[in-house]
C-alpha cells in the first residue's frame, strides 16, 4: 500500500540541519507513526512521503516554509531582567517556557543578557533552516480507527 491520506504511516528517519548536525532520528528506537494529512507531521515532510511504499527509501530537503516557517524578527522580544529570579544564572542559549493568560505553553530561547533586559527568541528553534531527511517508509495500512 502506497503513503496517502488517511493512512497510518510508520518510517524510521534521521534529521538534520542542512549541511550538519542531526537533531533527531528514530533509527535505534520505534518508528514514528502517523496518520497522513492530518497534520501530525510537518507538512513537507509529509509531502514527499506521498506514494512511497514499505520497504523505500528517500533523502529530501524540507523547506523553511514547509517545515517550522521562516524567523520572525518580531517574535525577538526584549523583556526585564528584573522578571528573572535574582540568582538565576542567565546564559544565552536557556531556553524557557511559561504558560500564557490564555493557557497556552510558549517557550523561549534567551540570545542575550543586558544590565536590566533580556533579549528572547520566541520563534521555533528550527524556524528558518532548511531540514535534512533520510527516510524510510516501514508500514502503510488503512486508518480503521474510524470504523471502530
Amino acid at each position: 500500500m502506497k503513503v496517502k491520506k488517511n493512512t497510518v504511516v510508520r518510517i524510521h528517519y534521521r534529521m538534520a540541519i542542512e549541511g550538519g548536525e542531526e537533531i533527531d532520528s528514530s533509527y535505534g528506537s520505534v518508528p514514528l507513526e502517523f496518520i497522513c494529512g492530518r497534520g501530525e507531521v510537518i507538512p513537507g515532510l509529509e509531502r514527499e512521503l506521498m506514494g512511497m511504499e514499505p520497504g523505500q527509501k528517500k533523502s529530501f530537503v524540507v523547506a523553511p516554509e514547509d517545515a517550522y516557517g521562516r524567523h520572525d524578527a518580531a517574535l525577538v522580544k526584549e523583556l526585564p531582567r528584573a522578571g528573572f529570579p535574582v540568582d538565576l544564572k542567565l546564559i544565552p542559549g536557556q531556553r524557557f517556557s511559561y504558560r500564557s493568560e490564555q493557557g497556552a505553553e510558549l517557550m523561549y530561547q534567551v540570545v542575550q543578557i543586558g544590565d536590566d533586559t533580556i533579549l528572547a527568541d520566541f520563534n521555533h528553534p528550527l524556524a528558518g533552516k532548511p531540514l535534512r531527511y533520510e527516510v524510510e517508509i516501514i508500514d502503510v495500512e488503512e486508518d480503521n480507527f474510524d470504523k471502530i
